[in-house]
């Protein structure tokens, strides 16, 4: 089993939910070394090294189910990586989707916002993902 760090819209239980079937803990926790940005024309986020730091959900203990489903929805442009978050100051272990290099065309310049995904980006997202299986 292991941890999984979310920063887009895996954080939102309304997309969690329609993808993992087990019932898992999840904390606020933080990612320096990495910085989040949108992805051209979509409404999801993608990571990639930086000298930043990215804020998001860690679950705990996802198993290996639920991790084949998640690699899955991630697809082919995200490599799962371990790394090292902090929470409430402590570091952890966690698995993380991270952007392969072959794909950082896809990169939009401006950063990703929580809050809009929230209130408008969630709904078309939803609505037309074709991730979900």
């Amino acid at each position: 089993m292991a941890h999984l760090f979310t920063y887009g819209s895996l954080m939102f239980e309304d997309v969690w939910n329609r993808l993992i079937k087990g019932n898992y803990l999840s904390q606020q926790a933080s990612l320096a070394g990495y910085a989040r940005r949108s992805v051209k024309g979509d409404e999801y986020p993608v990571i990639f090294k930086a000298n930043e730091l990215v804020e998001g959900v860690v679950y705990y203990d996802i198993n290996e189910e639920d991790m084949a489903i998640l690699d899955a929805f991630e697809g082919e442009y995200y490599e799962r990586t371990e790394v090292e978050l902090l929470v409430k100051n402590e570091p952890i272990q966690a698995c993380v989707y991270v952007l392969k290099e072959k794909h950082f065309d896809i990169i939009d310049p401006k950063p990703w916002s929580e809050a809009l995904f929230a209130t408008e980006g969630i709904k078309r997202f939803l609505a037309h993902y074709k991730g979900f299986a």
